[in-house]
């Protein structure tokens, strides 16, 4: 497991990652597992604009099963994190009924094609 935390054109806030923390760990309750035999990483990137109150934050999950992107924009940065991690979590839960369907499903087009 690993988890990365990237500050662009701001500096780093200790409030504001253990926020981001905080809320990772459910996504990290999702992903992972407790042997540890399938690892993962994510990656925030918390993109502050200069010019005008305009904030991003990209997320990035990678592990052996899924590899999935999420990203929002908006003037607070704390509810940018918030939202974004939201957007992940959706995510993910689509992917893993995707992937458990796919599992448990136990006729398919291509299954019934060779018969």
């Amino acid at each position: 497991m690993s988890i990365k935390i990237t500050f662009h054109n701001m500096s780093h806030s200790d409030p504001m990652e253990a926020h981001a923390n905080e809320k990772l760990e459910k996504l990290t309750e999702l992903v992972g597992n407790s042997d540890g035999s399938h690892p993962f990483r994510i990656e925030l990137w918390l993109k502050a604009n200069k010019q005008h109150p305009h904030h991003a934050a990209e997320l990035h999950l990678r592990s052996a099963h899924y590899d999935l992107n999420a990203h929002d924009e908006g003037t607070d940065m704390y509810a940018v994190i918030d939202t974004t991690i939201d957007k992940m979590v959706g995510l993910l839960k689509k992917e893993k009924r995707r992937f458990m369907d796919k599992m448990h499903k136990p006729d398919t087009e291509k299954k019934n094609f060779y018969k």
